[in-house]
């Protein structure tokens, strides 16, 4: 039970994410497109988040999120038709989504592989129920 707490509460957390920049404007330019790897990141993906357990990983329902020059993340709901936009931005070697200083704006580390045709994001969540803390991956493949 406890298991499925976590993961569903993983898929509302990237689902609060997308629904994050439903209100902002897409058309701002946010001047990403300066850093090598903004560059990587521009472009359609097929994500798929997980966690570690035990050794063992546990696969979230995927998704394609496709990245944009001017500081937006179009994505595609896992639960049905709807497209959230959301704003990201580079910067410390991290990738931030969401709204800044909204209180679903998180930021990830993330590591290129496969000549930039992969990207691992991870970060830290803390299950804001028990504390636990646990380790959240999202799995990126260019398309």
């Amino acid at each position: 039970m406890k298991k499925q707490l976590i993961i569903i509460g993983a898929a509302i957390l990237l689902l609060a994410l997308g629904l994050s920049g439903c209100f902002e404007d897409s058309n701002k330019d946010k001047g990403n497109g300066e850093s090598l790897e903004d560059n990587l990141f521009i472009g359609m993906w097929k994500t798929t988040p997980y966690l570690i357990e035990n050794g063992t990983r546990i696969d979230e329902p995927s998704s394609n999120a496709t990245f944009y020059n001017n500081g937006t993340m179009r994505s595609e709901s896992v639960y049905d038709d709807v497209i959230m936009w959301t704003p990201y931005i580079i910067e410390n070697n991290q990738i931030c989504l969401g709204e800044t200083g909204a209180s679903d704006y998180y930021c990830y580390d993330f590591e290129f592989s496969n000549n930039g045709t992969k990207v691992t994001l991870y970060t830290i969540f803390q299950d804001p129920d028990t504390g636990d803390t646990y380790e959240l991956f999202v799995e990126m493949i260019k398309k």
